[in-house]
């Protein structure tokens, strides 16, 4: 890890133990099944919390078809490297993908997400009905591309 990134990983993770934290009262709480925190919203969350310290751009984004919140609807970058990742062989899942953009004043970085197994409970089939959060099942299949986390990172 660069010496430069171990400041933004540290915070990155104190931030995510806030995110938890915030939610630890309803996570305690018994009786309830449901408890708010699903993977998109600890994601966008902590996000949130990192960027206002950072002013780093971090976001989980989807494919339009698989998208559940607008706020994380793909920019026109994310959409091409979705595009990538998404016929792109299954031994080159695990890369990730990086470009310098905007007269090279910064760099984005995409982190692809495929669905697995645990994945499907929510997002799985059949397509349409309602998972444990009221949304609809998208109908997703293991190995598929569920999405990106997107990173934008200013040069100093």
């Amino acid at each position: 890890i660069p010496d430069q990134a171990k400041p933004l990983l540290t915070r990155l993770v104190e931030e995510s133990q806030k995110t938890v934290a915030s939610y630890q009262t309803v996570i305690n709480f018994e009786g309830v099944k449901f408890k708010g925190l699903i993977p998109a919203t600890f994601g966008t969350e902590t996000a949130r919390r990192f960027q206002n310290w950072s002013k780093v751009y971090l976001k989980q984004t989807a494919p339009d078809h698989f998208l559940r919140n607008p706020k994380n609807k793909a920019d026109a970058f994310e959409r091409e490297m979705m595009q990538t990742f998404a016929t792109s062989a299954p031994g080159d899942r695990n890369e990730v993908f990086s470009k310098t953009i905007e007269d090279e004043k910064s760099v984005r970085v995409m982190l692809p997400l495929y669905y697995e197994k645990a994945c499907l409970i929510c997002h799985g089939g059949p397509k349409g009905e309602r998972d444990v959060s009221g949304y609809e099942k998208e109908g997703g299949k293991e190995g598929e591309l569920a999405g990106a986390i997107s990173v934008k990172l200013p040069f100093p």
